[in-house]
């Protein structure tokens, strides 16, 4: 069998034993992000929707539907949001590869 063979059955041991109570993993969550903060967030780095797109990819369309509460963003984009908030010269030339 090979290693990541070996990796994925102990990671799903390790998921059931967590499921059922028996261990304890390390987890970390991100708050979340009502509408308004992510209305907030954009505003402060950008112009409008397509400006924010054009600096740091995500499509106008998906932020229309988080700053509306249509659509909630997940942990990954609420990262993503929250360093552009705090850093958003740096994530943009990141984003456009410099």
């Amino acid at each position: 069998m090979t290693t990541l063979a070996n990796d994925l059955r102990e990671g799903l041991k390790e998921a059931i034993a967590h499921t059922k109570g028996d261990i304890t993993l390390p987890t970390r969550s991100v708050d979340p992000l009502p509408a308004e903060a992510i209305l907030h967030i954009r505003k402060s780095v950008s112009k409008n929707r397509k400006d924010f797109e054009r600096r740091f990819g995500i499509p106008a369309e998906t932020l229309r539907g988080w700053e509306t509460g249509l659509r909630v963003p997940d942990q990954t984009a609420r990262v993503f949001l929250r360093v552009i908030e705090k850093t958003p010269e740096e994530v943009e030339k990141a984003v456009m590869g410099g």
